[in-house]
């Protein structure tokens, strides 16, 4: 008998069971009126003391032509379906001028024959907003992730398995001055640790580091509803394995801008430079112009648009040049056909280019997403994306495309 497949068909038929189990469980409509406090409780939620617990549930179902994300003509395409359970937990708490936030999710996926690809990956989170409306201001978060890069998602080697990371982010925001004085402050500093913890002999390790960020911001308000900015943030990345050699210091230098509700739109948008300088001596210290925009436009109550564009460097893999010069244009547009049906559009266009390697990557992408909510509580619908690689670099080529139809249950 073959005994990783019957455990493959289990986990799947688990799955689908727990798909089930929740369906029936969550009756239409479901949740407490109000907690014995008298505090009316959110739709969705759970009170729990003084906690608000909003449970909820996502099934997915995905037919995937590229799992692996290879070129035609490679000889190692790979289509599979994929079956995806996601339950998560959020809690809210309020006391006084403060606010609370904690979540913890879970997603198991299991491919119909590809079961190397398999995956379980969780993530918690922790945050706090302190005094938001005050002079002095804390806003604070931590997370933890367990999870992988699918294979082929990265520039590391195509392994057995997909690569499994852990990553711990630490960040705070030290705010002076109220949101609406005429001039605040906000000091930031965090950090992160991502540790891969399996395919050793692919060298995967080598990617293992550490961050370190520290930043400061000055708002000045020009407008009721307007400020410009000057930010200044300094990262310190320093890879675990001596041999990677790809330790440096990121230096950015923006002046932006920040509205809301002006004409309809909110956003900020910053323009700048970047600086990246490496410690290793053999390597050429890179600048260039950087961006960060995220507008907003309501044309109308029921529908919006989403324009989001950035430009700076992000680390590359161990072995493929020194840096990435990561260029990304996003639009999405949601829009409310009627009180159940609703549509979100996507278009986007990315452009990688490689430092220290004749490299040059771009990546267009079309997604398409339609949900109806069949109550308040449980929506159904489907998502369409296509996806694509063109590169310089021969064999690096790809084109995917994914078909998904997906459930989601809340109280």
């Amino acid at each position: 008998m073959n005994t990783k497949r019957v455990e493959s068909s289990t986990n799947k038929s688990t799955v689908l069971a727990g798909v089930v189990l929740l369906a029936v469980a969550l009756p239409g409509g479901y949740a407490i009126a109000q907690g014995g406090d008298g505090i009316p409780t959110p739709p969705g939620a759970v009170r729990m003391g003084p906690l608000s617990v909003y449970p909820s549930v996502t099934y997915e179902l995905q037919r995937n032509d590229n799992v692996l994300l290879q070129d035609e003509g490679s000889g190692n395409v790979k289509s599979d379906t994929l079956q995806v359970l996601k339950p998560e937990l959020r809690a809210e708490a309020v006391s006084g001028p403060h606010t609370f936030g904690a979540g913890l999710g879970f997603q198991a996926g299991r491919y119909n024959n590809l079961s190397s690809d398999d995956f379980n990956t969780n993530n918690v989170f922790l945050g706090a907003d302190l005094n938001p409306d005050t002079r002095i201001n804390l806003r604070l978060r931590a997370e933890h992730l367990d999870a992988i890069d699918p294979r082929g998602s990265t520039t590391d080697p195509l392994t057995p398995t997909p690569n499994r990371y852990r990553q711990t982010t630490l960040g705070g925001i030290f705010g002076f001055g109220a949101p609406k004085a005429k001039g605040r402050f906000e000091l930031e500093v965090g950090g992160l640790a991502k540790r891969y913890y399996n395919n050793e002999a692919s060298g995967v390790q080598g990617n293992n580091r550490d961050d370190t960020l520290m930043g400061g911001t000055f708002f000045w308000r020009v407008a009721p509803k307007t400020s410009v900015l000057a930010q200044v943030k300094r990262t310190d990345i320093d890879f675990i394995d001596d041999a990677t050699r790809l330790d440096s210091n990121d230096m950015k230098y923006y002046l932006g801008v920040t509205w809301e509700a002006t004409a309809k739109t909110t956003g900020i948008f910053k323009l700048g430079t970047v600086r990246k300088d490496f410690n290793d001596s053999a390597r050429s210290d890179v600048s260039t112009p950087s961006w960060d925009a995220q507008i907003k436009w309501e044309p109308l109550s029921y529908s919006t648009w989403d324009f989001i564009v950035s430009r700076a460097y992000r680390e590359t893999t161990v072995n493929v040049g020194d840096t990435v010069l990561a260029s990304s244009n996003t639009a999405v547009w949601n829009h409310k056909w009627n009180s159940r049906v609703s549509t979100k559009a996507i278009g986007s266009y990315a452009i990688d280019e490689y430092k220290g390697l004749a490299r040059k990557d771009k990546l267009p992408t079309l997604g398409l997403k339609a949900t109806y909510q069949m109550r308040r509580w449980l929506g159904i619908g489907a998502d369409y994306t296509w996806t694509r690689r063109d590169s310089d670099v021969g064999g690096a080529d790809y084109k995917k495309n994914v078909l998904m139809f997906f459930i989601n249950a809340t109280l």
